[in-house]
């Protein structure tokens, strides 16, 4: 009775979630399933796939039907056939697609956690003037340096780093993924038949897989932790004859979904809930067994579950403070920003999203919104060709008339999809890049339902068909046009593919990494006016030195000419476009740190800073064209590093300059602690061209440095809300 009442809710889920992606489609996808017609609707498309009927319905009547030719090859062929495919399609997608290089900044996030793992560490020291150090999600936190992702994926790009191919661990993963998914399907269609394989290659038949396969995103490494948790929980704790190795299929299970967890969480939370109902009435169906093979889940789970909330606790001093929610912390004033759900303060992260939402924060119509935008890509590209979107509802439907145990093993598989789409609902960034990237945990559970629906489709056929002959030769001629059909489409689609991620402005599609390696540049320090380029190409964030050539963000001659003397044997150039000039700086120039690229602030209280251009500045002359704004909230001080050469330590002058304003507060200077400025008034009457010259305060102060990092701390100890302190830059100079 009980089994009943499951496979009833499965098949009642199953049509609700059929009928729901029939209106999406027909409401949302009718432009994007015309362009896909229209891209195939040329003649040698056409001939080819006529061609490919032709050639299948002939196979099929010397009964060599594509489709029995497919389950006869031998396992172990047909497995490593999937691998190898999926690894070489990967790689040439790593090249050809993304010419080899990061461009999105959690790339370049990723490749700075993966270098810095790579060298030992878990993060990297804040090298000496850290403000010409940028990494794209990175940031420097009271000395150290690290991105702000979960440690899951740059712990096995670190192995790629180690062995100096980064780019061919995401090929590598999506490989493993595709054996998985093979795995799985074997599992939803009850053994190795057409059926399961056909899952495995429609997944290799698609350019959301290539897009992510060829990228340094952690979303096929979620993929995969997510099959294999999938897969593991189903054989080890669901099934119940799941025989002598379900424990150890268990464990797999539970350790996967915790590396999960460890790599993409709300991609964990997904999958957990995905598997709750079936894990329940496994339970309930048979409680002892199902317990105990449970616990061997969870006791598997718990050691990679401590060692992630270890490494928060490393970097942030608190187990439950993720890196990137102390990331916020620093760089938005809304240090919550970033976080899940609606309300006030949802989303209002100007600075590092470019999101604000408004009194309300982010709303459930601004979910529609973005949900909208995510299933258009997702049709779109995760399938060869987009109409082929269809596939999967049509196993949906088959599950639902079917019933029994193929209605169940499906609602998992749907329930993987709905549980994505609602989980990231309550995320307030659309992350459309590479396609829609948060749903890329749900593609291989939407691949099993195309191949079942494609089984369905067959089976209809073998009914309703006709004659016996007839109807083999139909279904071997759709079995064979299938492959060719998303072939065919997918390089219709290379133009689109192109302009939606393969285009690589930060690096010159790679050209300006064959300009850095040019020999003459292994000992030169280069300035580049990009801060996606020193990311890119800094192999040693925790041994700074040994980069070469060293490749820093241009902060303007002032700056740069005070920084290069932390590295004499190097000689000083700039990089602009892949043109390479060589600077000239004086021997003693000061030691110059500007004060916009100082943001974020490491030590603030009572207040908030952030970078801004000299038009919120009172266009004033600005040194490096943007300013230090910190926003008084009542008695406040923040506090910048900056570095004392060797050379000039001992007696040095201390230079700030700030400018004057109508909102100008009462500042103290200290440095190191010790107060140097005592209550200087920064206000001023107005922001006027007449007072350019003198609105601009410098103040030079005697102190006593050692070589090394110190702090120097601007105070409003009487500050009051709406008071402002601009910062334009601090400069250490050697006492004559």
């Amino acid at each position: 009775m009980f089994e009943r009442l499951v496979t009833g809710a499965a098949r009642g889920f199953l049509a609700v979630l059929a009928a729901a992606c029939l209106v999406g489609l027909a409401w949302g996808g009718r432009g994007i399933v015309g362009d896909a017609f229209a891209a195939i609707a040329t003649v040698p498309s056409l001939a080819l796939i006529g061609a490919a009927l032709a050639v299948g319905g002939v196979l099929a009547h010397l009964g060599l039907a594509p489709a029995g030719l497919l389950a006869r090859v031998p396992a172990r062929v047909f497995g490593a056939t999937v691998f190898v495919a999926a690894l070489v399609s990967g790689m040439w997608a790593h090249e050809s697609v993304h010419k080899g290089v990061p461009e999105v900044p959690d790339e370049l996030g990723y490749l700075h956690q993966a270098r810095t793992f790579a060298d030992g560490h878990l993060t990297a020291p804040s090298p000496p003037a850290s403000e010409f150090h940028y990494v794209s999600w990175g940031t420097h936190d009271d000395g150290q340096w690290y991105a702000v992702f979960p440690p899951g994926y740059g712990a096995l790009l670190a192995i790629g780093e180690r062995l100096g191919a980064p780019g061919v661990v995401n090929p590598v993963l999506g490989a493993l993924l595709a054996i998985v998914i093979w795995l799985l399907a074997r599992e939803v269609f009850g053994g190795d038949g057409a059926a399961a394989r056909l899952a495995a290659l429609i997944h290799l038949g698609s350019w959301f897989r290539l897009m992510n396969a060829g990228s340094f995103m952690s979303h096929p490494t979620a993929a995969l932790f997510a099959a294999l948790a999938v897969l593991g929980l189903w054989r080890g704790v669901v099934r119940r004859d799941g025989g002598p190795r379900a424990r150890w299929w268990a464990g797999i299970g539970g350790a996967a979904l915790a590396y999960l967890a460890a790599t993409r969480q709300l991609d964990a939370i997904v999958v957990a809930a995905a598997l709750t109902p079936a894990i329940a009435w496994a339970v309930a169906r048979d409680r002892a067994a199902a317990l105990r093979r449970l616990i061997v889940a969870v006791l598997c789970a718990l050691p990679l579950a401590a060692g992630y909330l270890a490494y928060n606790h490393a970097l942030t001093g608190d187990a439950l403070l993720p890196p990137q929610q102390r990331y916020m912390q620093l760089k938005e004033r809304r240090g919550d920003c970033f976080r899940l759900g609606f309300g006030p303060g949802v989303g209002e992260c100007p600075l590092t999203q470019n999101t604000s939402f408004g009194r309300d924060g982010f709303q459930p119509k601004h979910a529609v919104a973005n949900t909208r935008k995510r299933l258009e890509a997702w049709t779109r590209w995760s399938f060869g060709w987009a109409p082929l979107a269809l596939l999967p509802v049509l196993g949906l439907i088959g599950g639902a008339w079917r019933g029994g145990a193929a209605a169940r093993r499906r609602a998992l598989c749907g329930g993987v999809f709905v549980a994505t789409v609602a989980g990231y609902a309550l995320f307030f960034y659309h992350g459309v890049a590479y396609g829609a990237r948060f749903y890329y945990v749900a593609l291989p559970f939407a691949g099993l339902l195309a191949a079942a629906g494609c089984a369905d489709a067959a089976g209809l056929l073998a009914r309703v068909g006709g004659a016996g002959r007839a109807r083999a030769i139909a279904a071997g001629a759709l079995t064979l046009a299938l492959p060719v059909l998303i072939v065919v489409a997918m390089r219709a689609d290379r133009g689109a593919v192109e302009q939606h991620c393969g285009k690589r402005p930060a690096l010159a599609g790679g050209a300006l990494l064959d300009v850095l390696a040019q020999p003459g540049l292994r000992d030169a320090l280069v300035f580049v006016d990009s801060m996606k380029i020193p990311a890119a190409v800094t192999a040693f964030p925790a041994d700074i030195p040994r980069n070469r050539p060293l490749v820093v963000k241009d902060l303007g001659e002032a700056a740069n000419a005070g920084f290069a003397r932390i590295y004499p044997q190097r000689r000083p150039v700039r990089l602009a476009g892949t043109r390479v000039t060589p600077l000239a700086y004086a021997a003693d120039a000061p030691m110059r740190h500007e004060g916009g690229a100082l943001y974020p602030l490491e030590r603030a209280h009572g207040g908030f800073g952030q970078r801004v251009p000299a038009p919120h500045v009172g266009n004033l002359p600005l040194s490096g064209g943007e300013a230090l704004r910190f926003d008084v909230d009542g008695p406040a001080r923040f506090a910048v590093p900056v570095w004392a050469l060797a050379e000039d330590a001992g007696d040095m002058i201390l230079a700030l300059r700030l400018a004057h304003h109508p909102a100008g507060a009462t500042v103290t200077i200290r440095i190191d602690g010790l107060e140097v400025v005592t209550s200087h008034d920064t206000a001023a009457a107005a922001w006027t061209l007449e007072l350019r010259e003198v609105a601009v305060w410098l103040t030079p102060a005697a102190v006593w440095l050692t070589p090394g990092r110190h702090w120097v701390e601007v105070a409003v100890p009487t500050g009051r809300k709406g008071q402002v302190v601009f910062l334009d830059y601090v400069e250490l100079r050697k006492r004559r």
